[in-house]
């Protein structure tokens, strides 16, 4: 019996055994495959984590790469079309009769601006560093041309201002602008250890060449178009002043600026008095006098402030205005006066906000920039297009002389349409490489 009891419990320990080793394989298989699927699960997620971030990448660089701001580009469009409208309602009159056709001046205008925006779309397109790069010839340029206008320029309305080749026809003076903006940006990065170096000779030395550099196209414009000299001055000046840490040069600049302006229609006076009697004295005498001097060019000045006077707060209404059949060119410098007769201060008041609105978008992208040769181009054509304003309006109410500075987007002409889009294309160029996040 007792035998028989060993026989049984043997086989039963070798089942358990067995059984116990199953069990363990079972068990080491289950732990490895619980490994290994943790393993992929780490591995999947990686691989999830690694593709959202290109994805947002990817994301990040197609926001960068089309950045645009267009409420800029909607307000330019805005007066540009407002300009046309106003250039319909003050020169229809006349273009009927001179030209047997009233939207003759229209037409015109509309061709200048389908130029300007081609130029534009080139000007956004390219990098602007490319353009900076190219500086000097358009420096060179623009002085070769400002020279030639004495030797081929047609003469109109006094003076001389304009090229013509062929149908073409265009102001010199006007590219000087654009080529002004990109020389002293040009020059203020190629020298800018120099500018704001602590050695005061060198700083100076530097600024003595730009000076030199900067006379030579103002002294050529100004014989013929002193406002115009006066904006391109005033753009080297400002953008000379934001590049340099040197401060004293350019306020005893500003005190010299604001005693020539203070002391120049008791010069004028003098020069009259002393028998000067030549075509810009009498534009000057006509800025000191307009009343006394209207039969010699302060009809234009004294019938541009009879319609400043007649608007009243609501104006007349749109084609309703009287003056613009007295002012002579009311479509070109002189279409303020005609905007305020028509609009009143309502409708001005609306017209400076717009500028002033676009003077803050165009600042927001000069600061938002960290090149600092895209922030002086941005803000070059800031202080272009607030002197332009500025000096428009000093214009037509008597402030300063009458010679030719144009309301930008509205006045009549070509050249300054096509340089002031050339200038919100560079804009747009610098636009295009903020980086949003």
């Amino acid at each position: 019996m007792a035998d028989e009891t060993k026989t049984q419990k043997a086989p039963k320990s070798e089942q358990e055994k067995k059984e116990l080793i199953k069990k363990v394989k079972k068990s080491k298989i289950r732990v490895e495959k619980t490994e290994n699927t943790k393993k992929d699960n780490k591995e999947k997620k990686n691989t999830n984590e690694q593709k959202r971030v290109k994805e947002a990448d990817k994301s990040k660089e197609k926001s960068r790469a089309i950045y645009y701001d267009y409420s800029l580009i909607f307000m330019i469009l805005f007066l540009l079309v407002f300009g046309v409208i106003m250039i319909y309602s003050a020169s229809s009159y006349t273009a009927g009769i001179k030209f047997k056709d009233s939207a003759y001046f229209v037409k015109n205008q509309l061709k200048y601006m389908v130029v300007g925006f081609f130029v534009l779309i080139v000007m956004a397109v390219i990098p602007y560093k490319i353009w900076i790069k190219t500086a000097c010839i358009w420096y060179g340029a623009s002085v070769a041309l400002s020279a030639l206008v004495f030797i081929i320029g047609r003469q109109a309305h006094g003076s001389k201002r304009w090229i013509a080749v062929g149908p073409i026809r265009f102001q010199p003076s006007e590219l000087v602008k654009f080529s002004i903006i990109l020389f002293i940006t040009y020059y203020l990065i190629r020298f800018k250890d120099d500018f704001y170096s602590s050695n005061r000779k060198d700083m100076e030395k530097r600024l003595g060449i730009l000076f030199l550099l900067v006379c030579a196209p103002v002294l050529l414009v100004a014989v013929a178009n002193l406002s115009t000299a006066i904006i391109i001055f005033l753009i080297a000046f400002s953008m000379s002043y934001m590049g340099t840490s040197n401060r004293r040069l350019f306020a005893g600049g500003i005190v010299a600026i604001a005693g020539m302006l203070a002391g120049a229609k008791p010069f004028v006076r003098f020069l009259y008095s002393k028998g000067f009697r030549n075509y810009r004295i009498m534009r000057l005498l006509v800025w000191a006098e307009p009343e006394k001097f209207s039969r010699d060019g302060g009809y234009q000045v004294v019938q541009g402030l009879y319609a400043i006077g007649s608007g009243g707060i609501f104006g007349k209404g749109l084609g309703q205005g009287m003056q613009k059949f007295f002012i002579p060119e009311a479509q070109n410098d002189m279409i303020f006066s005609i905007i305020v007769e028509e609009f009143g201060l309502v409708g001005v008041l609306m017209i400076l906000a717009i500028f002033a609105f676009i003077i803050r978008r165009m600042l927001i992208i000069a600061f938002s920039v960290k090149d600092l040769g895209g922030r002086y181009i941005v803000i070059g054509v800031v202080i272009h297009l607030s002197l332009q304003v500025i000096l428009n309006i000093a214009v037509v109410t008597g402030v300063m002389p009458n010679t030719g500075v144009s309301l930008p987007f509205i006045s009549y002409g070509g050249s300054s349409i096509v340089v002031l889009l050339a200038e919100v294309g560079l804009v747009l160029s610098v636009a295009g490489t903020i980086k949003t996040e």
